[in-house]
């Protein structure tokens, strides 16, 4: 807390993020806890993160030109004169507004601004969202300050940066933290089993090709269970959901759910990707999950990372698509192990127990405090470490 005395000091703390979801979401958490505390925010993005119109509002923003690093000679010339032309762009937004800090939570968008940062000599926080360090903040590691991380083992950090951890959690948004709130769902011996099936921005279509015919796969009496909600935009989508019917399912199937949390809340089992954010949310609200993390391969493997990670924890299993494993056939006998009889029932419940340990639904607020903690370290302790009414 901050000493008797001391006036505290409310100042301006910039924000960058990729134009994903998965990097635009938390920063938002954050921004809007930085403003509850009386601080000012200015968020620095790219053309894809000012399209979460919802996200931002109420959030000062700042689109960036931006431009990846892969590709050839000619790419990686052509991109560093974009970054370099958005770092100017940002220092002088910076240098206008008072920023006091910039924390990036990764994507290539978040490198100009972290750039434009350290050329002020302002201080610099990076989070991590996966279990493995992004491209983005593996490059801007050094330049780091401080390195707010969502799992307690985080790869890709050097043994001389390890000095700059701090686990705090992935922050999440308003309505899963509303939709942590309720228990996991109890499971009757013949009730209904509720399983949700998203497919995420990438690579949804194996969801569709693997998941219908896994269930269509299932006993007559564990099917006439299934409250199936399935998130799909296949142009077989109205064949595919009257087969489903047809096979006893009864399924709420669209290309989108705009009430993703209060589906989460009700999910006794969720089939997904390994994003990030999916991964922070399932953790917050406590709720299993088949994870099927997106083929990349090589360094680029974050999703696997994820994955792997939730399954040591005992939160998940993984089933991966590019070894073969995520079959209709393999995720039928999966579903049938956990859906029929009480011993499966036991470790879905066991999974969502240990899912919600990891939970950690004050991250925001644990990220704040790191800001305000490194801010103070950098000011003599001047920054108000609190909320205006002493609390959160």
């Amino acid at each position: 807390m901050q000493a008797a005395g001391t006036r505290a000091q409310r100042v301006t703390i910039g924000l960058a993020a990729g134009g994903t979801g998965g990097h635009l979401f938390p920063a938002e958490a954050l921004a809007r806890e930085l403003q509850a505390r009386g601080h000012g925010v200015v968020l620095y993005t790219e053309e894809r993160g000012a399209r979460f119109t919802r996200a931002l509002e109420g959030i000062p923003y700042r689109v960036l030109p931006a431009r990846s690093l892969a590709g050839g000679l000619a790419g990686k010339l052509a991109a560093a004169a974009v970054i370099a032309r958005a770092a100017t762009h940002a220092r002088a937004d910076m240098k206008q507004r008072g920023v006091a800090l910039l924390a990036g939570f990764g994507g290539y968008p978040s490198f100009a601004p972290a750039l434009a940062a350290r050329t002020l000599g302002l201080p610099l926080l990076i989070h991590e969202q996966g279990s493995r360090l992004s491209l983005a903040n593996r490059q801007l590691l050094r330049f780091a300050d401080r390195v707010a991380t969502s799992f307690a083992d985080t790869g890709g950090v050097d043994t001389g940066s390890r000095r700059k951890l701090v686990e705090t959690g992935n922050p999440v948004r308003a309505s899963i933290l509303e939709a942590a709130r309720t228990p996991y769902p109890a499971l009757a011996g013949d009730g209904p089993v509720r399983l949700l099936v998203v497919g995420g921005s990438q690579g949804a279509a194996v969801f569709g090709r693997v998941v219908p015919p896994a269930l269509q796969a299932l006993p007559h009496d564990v099917r006439s269970r299934i409250q199936l909600s399935l998130q799909y935009r296949g142009d077989d989508a109205d064949a595919v959901a009257a087969a489903l019917r047809d096979a006893g399912i009864r399924v709420d199937m669209q290309p989108f759910f705009d009430d993703m949390a209060a589906r989460l809340r009700d999910a006794h089992l969720v089939v997904t990707r390994a994003g990030a954010t999916t991964i922070a949310d399932l953790l917050v609200v406590g709720r299993p999950a088949v994870l099927v993390p997106i083929p990349q391969g090589g360094s680029r493997d974050e999703q696997r990372g994820n994955a792997e990670a939730l399954e040591r924890l005992g939160a998940g299993w993984c089933m991966r698509e590019d070894d073969g494993g995520f079959t209709a056939e393999a995720l039928a006998d999966r579903l049938r192990a956990l859906f029929e009889g009480s011993e499966g029932h036991a470790r879905l419940a066991g999974a969502a127990a240990a899912a919600a340990r990891q939970g950690r639904p004050d991250a925001a607020a644990r990220l704040a405090d790191e800001v305000v903690s490194l801010l103070a370290a950098r000011a003599g302790g001047s920054v108000a470490p609190s909320a205006p009414d002493g609390g959160r």
